[in-house]
């Protein structure tokens, strides 16, 4: 088995009350080996499943260091481009004490709060699942050369689900349509004179749906994409990003065993802290023999989120540390999500929480951290 490796940015969006509560799981002490097999060209995070087309290369890991991702989820959904070139400049400068860096972000490609046609930055709207825009796509592309640009890699969140989230929990990606959605996404952003396609570490399925609890209900959409996306990667040359699998609090054991996914980043949430969240993880790395290695932790609690779970005081930058460390000293865990609550959903992420000095206090304690975060490797 092929360990994942490359963080991903995708925290998922703050719209869970009622479910993100925390609960109590057992814990497992198993933790899957790390492997060193090296194998063919490609993105370097990928794992290899029933669904992929080739064994994928990871990227060189050094033991007890995760690859760190930020959260940008609407960042496609609303900045214009003065602000996507503005969020990765200082996302791609920001560093530790010791070099440490920033491997990517991960972004939704529809709006995870509002209608999926509100307008972005640039005057576009989704369209739909069945019919995307060509123009939102132009800058969906734009977002994706960018970061290329600057060496960082991407996750990108294909239908982000749940409550009022507009999409699978909606109706409005249905499986009649899936497979050509993720066929049409697919073979746009992973064509051969797209060089942005090798930013793309990994396709996300999920959000925070509610419906897809306790066995999947959802799962025959998400397939119907992922098929559509391997079909296209195929016809492209491209060797093929991991397919993950982002989930409400409560939600990590959800489609354990199923073939279509590579790996798990599931949400521990917001109203958990790092010993439920551990426990989560180990309950989550028991069931692997049956399923998809454990990529990371997709969710964590951002800095300075306000909820009633936590007496509405702000997550402060010393908590998530501790969440970030209470990861890596699971000894499996090779990629960490960070969020930082003002900057999710802004219209403008790079001015939020991040300047041309530095980055949010919580995020530069995690980068600094030593031994914490590797250094992003080269893009292929």
């Amino acid at each position: 088995m092929i360990v994942l490796g490359i963080t991903l940015v995708v925290a998922g969006c703050r719209g869970n009350t009622a479910e993100d509560t925390q609960s109590t799981v057992p814990v497992s002490t198993t933790s899957p080996p790390i492997s060193t097999t090296s194998v063919t060209q490609v993105p370097p995070n990928a794992p290899t499943t029933s669904t992929s087309t080739t064994t994928l290369l990871e990227p060189a890991f050094a033991e007890g260091a995760m690859f760190l991702w930020d959260t940008a989820w609407q960042i496609a959904a609303k900045a214009d481009a003065e602000a996507m070139t503005e969020y990765v400049d200082r996302l791609a400068a920001a560093r530790g004490q010791g070099g440490q860096s920033i491997t990517g972000f991960w972004f939704s490609m529809v709006n995870s709060n509002q209608d999926i046609n509100t307008l972005n930055g640039f005057g576009n709207g989704f369209g739909s699942f069945a019919d995307p825009n060509p123009a939102y796509l132009d800058d969906v592309e734009s977002l994706i050369s960018l970061a290329h640009q600057r060496g960082l890699r991407v996750a990108i969140v294909v239908a982000w689900d749940g409550p009022a989230r507009f999409s699978v929990e909606q109706g409005l990606l249905t499986v009649e349509m899936a497979h050509g959605y993720g066929s049409i996404l697919a073979a746009r952003l992973t064509r051969s004179d797209f060089a942005g396609r090798d930013s793309i570490a990994a396709w996300v399925m999920g959000g925070d749906p509610t419906g897809d609890c306790c066995g999947g209900e959802h799962g025959e959409v998400w397939e119907e994409v992922v098929r559509g996306i391997r079909e296209a990667e195929a016809t492209n040359g491209f060797p093929g990003a991991p397919i993950l699998f982002h989930t409400a609090p409560g939600g990590h054991l959800n489609y354990v065993g199923a073939d279509w996914i590579d790996g798990h980043a599931p949400q521990t949430g917001h109203c958990s802290d790092a010993v439920a969240a551990t426990a989560a993880l180990n309950e989550l790395v028991a069931a692997e023999a049956r399923s998809a290695p454990v990529w990371g932790n997709g969710e964590m609690r951002y800095e300075e989120i306000n909820w009633e779970c936590n007496g509405f005081q702000p997550i402060t930058p010393d908590q998530v540390l501790a969440d970030a460390k209470a990861m890596a000293d699971l000894g499996f865990m090779r990629n960490f999500v960070y969020g930082f609550d003002p900057r999710w959903d802004s219209e403008r992420p790079g001015s939020v929480g991040m300047s041309a000095e530095g980055v949010s206090a919580g995020l530069q304690m995690i980068l600094d951290e030593p031994g914490l975060i590797q250094t992003r490797p080269p893009l292929p």
